[in-house]
């Protein structure tokens, strides 16, 4: 199970596309995608593993402040569950960043920067979401990746037909200034 975990991660890191060369449409959804997997693989990770794995902002070996997920990500074993990653800590996939000035933005019921997965596959009770924005802010292009308590995901929709996608409350989602 192990081997298959790292062939997922090198495979998740590899099909990271390119943000650069997508055009808008395709990067707000090659982003939610992105995170899609990252917390899919996380939660698989942490049930396989039967160990706490955290996804963070980050980059290769060091989780970064809440507010840079645009920069890339790192999914490791966290059993001290303190959310960051200190040494042994062996880090299971690292993602790529987006594209210059697009944004991920994280936020969850216990107001972490970080999402920690249990053993049993559930999040550490932050149920939230992902909010992917464009560089422009432009709300039509916005994309959210909502995860509930048990780690399940769910894409968000355009159930009025707006063009904006509505968050789990049914209120159309906007980028932050």
């Amino acid at each position: 199970m192990l081997v298959v975990l790292a062939i997922a991660g090198g495979l998740l890191a590899i099909a990271a596309p390119s943000f650069q060369t997508l055009p808008p449409q395709a990067r707000a959804g090659a982003a939610i995608n992105q995170a899609i997997g990252a917390v899919s693989f996380a939660r698989s990770a942490a049930v396989l593993q039967r160990s706490p794995v955290t996804l963070c902002p980050g980059t290769k070996y060091q989780c970064l402040d809440r507010d840079q997920w645009h920069r890339g990500a790192l999914i490791f074993q966290d059993p001290n569950q303190n959310g960051r990653r200190d040494a042994g800590e062996p880090v299971l996939s690292a993602l790529s960043g987006l594209r210059e000035g697009d944004r991920l933005y994280w936020r969850s019921f216990r107001n972490r920067g970080y999402l920690r997965f249990l053993p049993v596959g559930y999040t550490h009770w932050q149920n939230g979401n992902f909010l992917y924005c464009p560089e422009n802010g432009d709300p039509t292009l916005a994309r959210m990746l909502i995860v509930n308590a048990q780690g399940r995901t769910r894409v968000a929709r355009d159930t009025d037909g707006d063009g904006v996608v509505e968050d789990a409350r049914g209120r159309p989602i906007a980028c932050p200034p």
